[in-house]
Parts: C-alpha cells; structure tokens; sequence
C-alpha cells in the first residue's frame, strides 16, 4: 500500500502529532506524484529524493497517550442534604410568619384609625 500507483504514490493513513487519524490519499494531482514530509505530517510533492519512507514511520496505531483511560468518577451534586433543606424551611417559615405580622399589624392600624372616624377640632 506505500508504493507507486500508476498515477503515483499512496500515502499511508496515520496518526497524527495530536493524536488525529489523517486517512490514507492518492498523490496523483499533476507533478505531485510522491508522498514526502514526516510520519507526523505528509504531503505530495514533485520530487523523488523528498519521498517519504513510510515503511519506517510507527504511527499507524493509536498512541498510548491517546488512551488516558476512563474519565474520572463525577461526583453527582444534585444529592439532597436533608439538614439543608431542613434549615431552608426554617427560614421561609420565620420569614412567612414575620410578613404576616406586618401584614396584621398594618391592617390593624389602617382598622382602628377607620373606626375612630374623622378627627374633628
């Protein structure tokens, strides 16, 4: 698969330096008839001493560092604290609770300055 078609050479698919798979192609486009650059990085190019030996190249794998293994656990945060959600309800009762004493005292007041009538002096 390295050698010369008859409208030139195949380059090999391969790894690249970050770990991207570059698929194999043809180099048959006009003079660009040879596989050259480096096993980390080919291109065609016109001329034959510039070809690539890519009988020696080794990134045809997947690298090992490509591989880092499973994820790490997530820590689920959507876990309930039963002590928090207690402590929350706490608060939304003394503020419910204060609300509905303003509440009471207002209307008292608004009440008895109605029941007294209008002030005469």
């Amino acid at each position: 698969p390295t050698g010369a078609t008859p409208g030139g050479d195949r380059c090999r698919g391969y790894y690249d330096v970050m770990g991207q798979w570059d698929p194999p192609f043809n180099c048959n486009a006009g003079i660009y008839q040879y596989c050259c650059g480096t096993c980390g990085y080919r291109f065609c190019c016109q001329f034959k001493p510039g070809r690539l030996d890519q009988s020696g190249c080794s990134n045809y794998d997947t690298p090992n560092w490509v591989n880092t293994g499973q994820p790490p656990t997530r820590v689920d945060e959507t876990t309930e604290d039963p002590a928090r959600d207690k402590t929350n309800m706490i608060v939304y009762i003394i503020c419910g609770v204060v609300a509905i004493m303003v509440l009471v005292g207002i209307f008292t007041k608004l009440g008895l300055e109605k029941a007294q009538g209008p002030q005469t002096e």
